[in-house]
């Protein structure tokens, strides 16, 4: 792969996690960091935890997740645990709804504008 797919596969990631991130954890209620990172491999996402704990400790501080220390009796070691606020909800809907609409774009994009294109008028 070239260098310049990376670096946009890479940006596209980034946006892209956030919205993954905060799904799981509403669909979830709540989740600690490990078990996100489960949830999100087995979605076909896989993200390390020197890229998901920086961007949980931002999404706190910009007030779209609380976070709460709790120790399970089973377990015995503290885990902190993740859930949407109010405006995380609402932010999570918009970032839905944006990346829908994109998606439809690029479709309508592909199926109508594209296909109009003869192959006499397609550039190489």
């Amino acid at each position: 792969m070239t260098l310049q797919l990376e670096n946009w596969k890479t940006q596209i990631r980034r946006g892209y996690l956030e919205l993954c991130i905060l799904s799981a954890i509403r669909h979830a209620d709540r989740l600690y960091g490990l078990e996100l990172i489960e949830k999100l491999s087995e979605a076909g996402i896989p993200v390390k935890e020197g890229t998901l704990y920086p961007l949980l400790s931002r999404l706190t501080e910009d007030k779209l997740l609380a976070s709460t220390w709790e120790t399970e009796a089973s377990k015995g070691h503290p885990r902190k645990f993740y859930s949407l606020t109010k405006s995380g909800t609402k932010i999570l809907e918009e970032m839905r709804t944006e990346f829908d609409r994109m998606v439809a774009t690029l479709d309508a994009f592909e199926t109508e504008t594209l296909r109009r294109l003869t192959p006499a008028t397609r550039r190489n």
